[in-house]
């Protein structure tokens, strides 16, 4: 009877660790899966540059700061299109990462601080949505 519970739980732990290998290949697989898709986004986003979008977010905010002297709502528009255009090409799952890295970009560069950051991230946030592209609304 001894004999039989050693088999036993040694068939139930050979059972666990397959299972457990197998939950440890999916999740890797899962892990590689992301990181590939990750580096196409980025790949996409530098050859699109988003050029426009970073305009578009740029001048948004210089407006919103009340520096209208230096442009008018007409020349923030003009880069609102295009900037569509941009994020339709580069698709659905690449859209908030580029956005996002834009935001990160002029963030190292000094270009906007505190509070600005904080509006131009929520302008970006919401760029896909102004554009009726999906995701309407980027989470970073």
């Amino acid at each position: 009877m001894a004999r039989l519970a050693v088999v036993a739980a040694f068939f139930a732990a050979l059972v666990l660790f397959a299972d457990a290998h197998r939950t440890i290949i999916s999740a890797t697989n899962e892990i590689i899966d992301d990181n590939s898709k990750q580096q196409k986004c980025r790949m996409q986003i530098k050859s699109l540059k988003l050029t426009h979008c970073e305009q578009y977010l740029i001048e948004r905010e210089l407006l919103l700061l009340g520096h209208a002297l230096l442009l008018n709502q007409e020349q923030e528009e003009e880069h609102l299109k295009p900037c569509c255009d941009q994020m339709e090409k580069l698709g659905t799952k690449c859209r908030c990462m580029g956005l996002e890295q834009i935001v990160e970009q002029l963030r190292e560069q000094g270009e906007m601080q505190g509070e600005e950051v904080e509006d131009m991230e929520d302008c970006a946030r919401h760029l896909p949505s102004d554009c009726d592209l999906e995701p309407h609304t980027c989470k970073f």
